[in-house]
């Protein structure tokens, strides 16, 4: 039976934001789930800063795979 992973909580925006950064992929779908369960400005607001790391991870993850260096095989 697998963990259920805690999403993250924070004292203001800046902290949230520094928090994101160092979470981990789980986190950030839990607290993705957290906040999109939530009403309001401020979870709106805490939503779209998880969406926009979520986002920037993805397209992280794109560049780094298309920047890798042909195979022996894909060279030809």
């Amino acid at each position: 039976m697998s963990a259920r992973v805690a999403p993250i909580r924070a004292n203001n925006f800046a902290d949230l934001r520094l928090k994101l950064d160092a979470a981990t992929d789980e986190q950030l779908a839990a607290t993705a789930a957290y906040w999109a369960e939530r009403t309001g400005v401020i979870a709106s607001e805490c939503l779209l800063f998880v969406q926009a790391e979520i986002t920037c991870r993805q397209a992280t993850a794109a560049l780094v795979a298309e920047m890798r260096p042909p195979t022996r095989w894909e060279a030809k």
